[in-house]
């Protein structure tokens, strides 16, 4: 991108969120404004970043390091503000927060922004099944998960709630390290549904394999005290239950007025704009596009990078006075870590359809562990160059149908 163009104004983009997607767009962006009059500020909850592509490992002890985030914005010149969103006012340009001190109490504090990304994520929702919030840990906890884990004696029952992704390696992951204990997963769907036959046949033998009982289209009701209670009366004891079924986006959007789905996630635009407030940009599992745009974004990494790293273009494109673009997106692969030993990777279409072919095994791990890393070198890449790319199979802007194409040669003359 050419640095002609120079600001004489300072422009202040505040970043909310410090995941993946947050981390990606604060450093994507100090790489795209250098030499410009710009002041970037990233707010996170937590001074430390979560690679929480690995929770299912942090579950049973294994921690990854976490590196503090003052530490990996700072070297590229991004202001880091520990501190939790309260609100956010799109009229004013201002967002309020608890700034968390070096004493650990907090302050709130004002930061005005001219331009906002909105970044802050999900988290495993709990409010969906009742008795969830009581009875259940959802995985962020995995601090306290592992602590249970190790305590628990031989027999011991653990049920994991939920066969999405997260549901799969968490399970597998704790089976693996705690042969000892009765590992289970419940779901009301199929488990590995999105996955071609060669896929589905590998992810159930594994599952055999490493003792995992699994209920699938089984619906629950309710969680109470060592039990959950199925919608069909059916009952699964349990010593300790995990949580990862679902995710949830923070109110704070829905509660600032902007244009929300049924979820509380802000509808962009092609542009990864707000589509009531076009100065807010959002991106990762907070976002997704408006109706009516071809491409589907599920929540992960693997659409948290490509959105953030986008929205950075686009927010440094209008700084620098340049037109701005529309997001391209396709899927690849889709990995499963199956333990420490075995994973599965699921080759999937554009629109993340699962294609007949798969990596399984410790070939399968491989490629998963490099895929990881190759998520933290971008990261940390991405002080120095601006090299993260991904696939650009599908344009967020719909082809014109034939009959649009011709109104607008009429109306072009």
């Amino acid at each position: 991108m050419s640095n002609n163009h120079v600001s004489t104004n300072l422009v202040r983009i505040v970043i909310l969120g410090g995941g993946y997607a947050g981390v990606m767009a604060a450093l994507r962006l100090a790489n795209r404004t250098r030499g410009e009059s710009v002041q970037i500020t990233l707010v996170n909850g937590r001074d430390t970043f979560i690679e929480r592509t690995r929770l299912h490992e942090a579950t049973v002890g294994n921690h990854p390091p976490a590196p503090p985030l003052s530490t990996m914005l700072g070297e590229a010149g991004i202001h880091f503000v520990h501190g939790w969103v309260k609100g956010l006012d799109p009229a004013r340009r201002t967002v309020q927060i608890d700034a968390i001190q070096a004493d650990r109490a907090s302050h709130p504090q004002t930061l005005a922004y001219d331009k906002l990304i909105y970044a802050l994520g999900s988290f495993t929702a709990l409010s969906g099944l009742p008795g969830a919030a009581e009875y259940a840990l959802p995985v962020e906890r995995h601090d306290a998960i592992a602590t249970r884990l190790a305590q628990l004696p031989s027999g011991a029952r653990v049920l994991v709630i939920g066969a999405g992704l997260t549901g799969l390696e968490v399970a597998t992951e704790i089976a693996e390290r705690y042969p000892h204990l009765a590992v289970a997963m419940v779901t009301g769907s199929k488990v590995g549904q999105d996955l071609a036959p060669a896929g589905q046949r590998y992810l159930r033998n594994a599952l055999r394999k490493l003792g995992v009982e699994v209920h699938e289209q089984t619906r629950l009701a309710r969680l109470e005290d060592g039990m959950a209670i199925a919608a069909n009366g059916a009952t699964l004891p349990f010593d300790l239950s995990i949580m990862s079924a679902g995710f949830a986006v923070s109110k704070l959007a829905r509660e600032a007025g902007l244009a929300v789905n049924g979820r509380g996630q802000v509808l962009v635009d092609p542009y990864l704009r707000s589509v009531s407030q076009p100065a807010i940009y959002a991106a990762g599992d907070a976002a997704t596009m408006e109706e009516g745009c071809p491409v589907t974004l599920r929540m992960a990494c693997a659409t948290a990078l490509p959105m953030s790293a986008h929205a950075a273009e686009n927010v440094a494109r209008t700084v620098r006075g340049i037109a701005e673009e529309p997001f391209r997106f396709g899927y690849f692969v889709r990995c499963i870590s199956l333990g420490r030993r075995a994973a599965l990777v699921q080759f999937v279409d554009a629109a993340d359809r699962p294609r007949r072919w798969v990596l399984t095994g410790r070939v399968g791990m491989w490629v998963k562990e490099n895929i990881l890393r190759w998520v933290m070198s971008s990261l940390h890449g991405e002080k120095r160059r601006a090299t993260y790319m991904w696939p650009q199979l599908q344009s967020t802007v719909a082809p014109l149908r034939e009959t649009q194409t011709t109104e607008l040669q009429q109306a072009q003359g």
